[in-house]
């Protein structure tokens, strides 16, 4: 093993993106760095089978620059970059599923919102198939991280045989984020085994802020479906609800109060707090006053009502003076 700065997705992992935009495999989905982050492994992948040689020399020329003492400039100032024992083999242990093809809500915030129907509409590819692929190969290990983004994964045709695949197959550290319309038996099952972390981003603590946000009115469906999934955690970190404060919707200490309310009623133990992303990129350096002070009345609050309380980690390191 070698020793020097790096993270676990330069070294082991990779980004299956979909969106209307076209189909890439890229290092990793966090663009809130400075550096901008987007690594490009390979343009325009459509499912078909990957040539490896190639793209593990592609991950090399990365690793070769974090061993050198450099930083990749996509990288700089990441928050996950750290200094560790790498391993010296070719491997993936973290993978991200991020789609923009299918979703259940139509969040103000996410940049699909400027026209759904089209996203909505978009073609992706399987991606099972290239998973089993490399189980087979052994070069998709358990160990890391595999979660989701984008848009919501319960929709996707192949999402309850992809997370069996995955549990079957000994991998027992999965992200889910769900915008929890639908209900999910396998991420159920998952809770139930502790493999499986589900987040909802509710944003709201009654339905008419949900509905305003969201765009629809299931405030109620997703307190139902996110009780049962908390029915069955093994540990706190299973379930997790989010509010990501939003200026001018849900940038209320009483809407706040309601969702940590709803949050302890329901038997999850882990809340956390994030900021509307392109108003805090819009923000970084002035004005966001207010907006701290409702992230740090959060994690106060939150902190004595709930086991576990934090904030995204993006949202820590760009409000200075914010602190856990």
């Amino acid at each position: 093993m070698s020793e020097y700065i790096s993270c676990d997705w330069i070294e082991g992992g990779m980004d299956f993106d979909v969106g209307v935009f076209g189909s890439n495999i890229m290092m990793c989905c966090y663009v809130s760095c400075p550096g901008g982050g987007n690594i490009m492994l390979k343009r325009g992948f459509d499912g078909s089978p990957i040539d490896w040689d190639e793209f593990w020399r592609l991950k090399k020329h990365y690793k070769d620059i974090q061993k050198s003492g450099e930083t990749i400039k996509e990288c700089t100032d990441c928050v996950f970059l750290r200094k560790d024992k790498w391993r010296d083999k070719n491997y993936i242990d973290s993978i991200i599923f991020d789609h923009f093809t299918k979703c259940n809500c139509d969040c103000v915030y996410c940049y699909t919102h400027e026209d759904k129907k089209k996203y909505n509409s978009v073609q992706g590819y399987n991606v099972l198939p290239v998973i089993k692929d490399m189980v087979e190969r052994g070069i998709f290990i358990p160990g890391g991280q595999i979660g989701f983004g984008g848009g919501e994964p319960t929709m996707l045709e192949e999402f309850e045989d992809l997370i069996h695949y995955l549990l079957d197959n000994g991998f027992d550290n999965i992200s889910i984020p769900t915008s929890a319309v639908k209900y999910s038996p396998v991420i159920e099952k998952g809770v139930s085994q502790g493999k499986i972390h589900v987040k909802n981003s509710i944003d709201s603590g009654c339905r008419e802020t949900f509905a305003m946000i969201k765009g629809l009115d299931a405030f109620d469906t997703v307190v139902k479906n996110m009780k049962r999934y908390a029915s069955v955690k093994i540990d706190d970190c299973d379930v997790i609800s989010k509010y990501i404060i939003c200026p001018g919707y849900n940038d209320r200490k009483s809407e706040i109060d309601k969702w940590l309310d709803t949050c302890k009623k329901i038997g999850i133990e882990y809340a956390e707090v994030s900021v509307e992303n392109i108003w805090l990129r819009n923000h970084r350096h002035e004005g966001n006053e207010e907006v701290i002070e409702l992230v740090k009345y959060i994690l106060d609050k939150g902190g004595s009502m709930f086991n576990i309380c934090k904030g995204e980690n993006h949202v820590m390191q760009l409000l200075a003076g914010v602190k856990e």
